[in-house]
């Protein structure tokens, strides 16, 4: 055996040891008590809330509240919540809380009345869990603890990272909504069955996408119908940064809108494989590439722009709206398993995602293309067919490993098929 051959296989173990731990994690992270959630409790048991009302008549204005404190993807599959809150209550005051980062998508939406961000909590790996769910106390304490909200809603499905549940707890509306957290293993399914027991806890439904998980709550709490698709408003200065950006491209150029990044590595494919796909794309069209980028991604847009040999342009730290407004002049958008392809389904443009996640993986996985594809009737996912060894039922990898099963040929070939069929 050569010194490579045996570096290879250094490396080969190295990597079945971290996907051994990360899965040991994943399951032991279900049986982890949440002390903060049950101090909570406790106070509550010794001192219940109580809110001021004298005065308030009977026929004051409903005052709802939804909790969203997840990625941009799912706050965009959450949006048709609002529209549906006002369908059945008109004069409510409906607040939002989410993320900071994501506040661009909610503030100019009409049926969002007011919208509160929580401060993310410094980045420390002493006690993470900890420190974050003290600054929802915290968030709470400063703007929430003197206001009554007649309902509740927490529509994540799954396992909670953000201390969401512990905000609906603190908050304690008298009609509170949320979803059942089967990932919860031993006395955390105790803690939680207690915390939650005066609230409305809808079971954990069958693997469907997530947009049918919003639509199935907001019904259970309505009580109607739910029309309602994901939204979002864009604003005349969005449109006209878009317009700004692209209007050096001639009329008849096929614009092919391209994101290269995501939150964690696995999901991310090489940008050799990039170039070389955009590069197969139809030759008979007019093709022109736009890069799009956070600031954080800045170096690899350039080592991009380094390969590509097709007309292209690069849109970097572009806010979400205007980047929506970009990709929405676009033929196709394509990208990994992202917040921006939910973007582009959003806003009516066809989305073509190369996904990590095995066609034969866990349905119920949080890269799993059953729940979290673009909702949209012309987006299309390109899995590989199995995972590569250690993986299973998902790709657990650190560092792209499934989704390099997938060829430049391939995507280009798919994109070509979706560039050719009429919107």
């Amino acid at each position: 055996m050569t010194r490579m051959d045996a570096l290879h296989e250094i490396k080969q173990a190295v990597a079945r040891q971290v996907l051994v731990s990360l899965r040991l994690w994943r399951r032991l992270r279900g049986y982890r008590i949440d002390f903060v959630l049950m101090g909570v409790m406790a106070v509550r048991s010794v001192r219940p809330r109580r809110v001021n009302l004298v005065g308030r008549s009977s026929t004051r204005r409903k005052r709802i509240l939804v909790i969203r404190l997840d990625a941009m993807g799912d706050l965009i599959m959450a949006t048709l919540i609002f529209r549906e809150l006002k369908l059945r209550f008109p004069d409510s005051v409906v607040t939002a809380i989410i993320q900071p980062r994501n506040l661009e998508l909610l503030d100019t939406n009409p049926s969002v009345d007011r919208i509160l961000c929580p401060p993310p909590p410094k980045r420390s790996r002493l006690f993470p869990r900890l420190r974050q769910d003290l600054s929802i106390v915290q968030f709470y304490w400063e703007h929430l603890r003197n206001e009554f909200f007649d309902i509740a809603l927490q529509p994540k499905l799954g396992p909670d990272y953000n201390g969401a549940n512990l905000l609906l707890k603190l908050v304690d509306a008298p009609m509170s909504v949320k979803y059942e957290d089967v990932s919860l293993r031993g006395p955390s399914v105790k803690v939680s069955a207690l915390a939650f027991r005066s609230m409305i806890t809808v079971p954990n439904p069958e693997p469907r996408h997530e947009v049918v998980s919003n639509t199935a709550i907001v019904e259970r709490l309505t009580g109607n119908q739910c029309t309602s698709i994901p939204e979002l408003f864009l604003t005349d200065d969005d449109h006209t940064f878009s317009n700004g950006v692209l209007s050096a491209i001639q009329l008849d150029t096929c614009i092919v809108s391209v994101s290269i990044g995501a939150q964690s590595k696995r999901r991310q494919w090489p940008l050799e494989r990039w170039a070389e796909m955009l590069s197969l794309l139809p030759a008979e069209k007019h093709i022109h590439v736009v890069v799009i980028c956070t600031k954080s991604e800045e170096s690899e847009a350039r080592q991009l722009h380094e390969l590509l040999a097709v007309d292209h342009s690069i849109i970097c730290g572009a806010s979400l709206r205007k980047v929506a407004a970009a990709i929405k002049k676009s033929n196709i958008f394509i990208g990994p398993d992202s917040g921006l392809a939910h973007l582009a389904a959003v806003v009516r443009c066809k989305a073509l995602v190369i996904s990590p996640h095995p066609a034969d993986g866990d349905p119920e996985h949080e890269n799993s293309p059953l729940r979290f594809r673009p909702f949209s009737g012309e987006s299309r996912v390109i899995q590989p067919k199995a995972g590569i060894y250690p993986c299973t039922t998902a790709c657990d990898a650190v560092s792209p490993h499934c989704i390099l099963q997938i060829t430049p040929d391939e995507v280009a070939r798919i994109c070509g098929e979706m560039l050719s069929c009429r919107r």
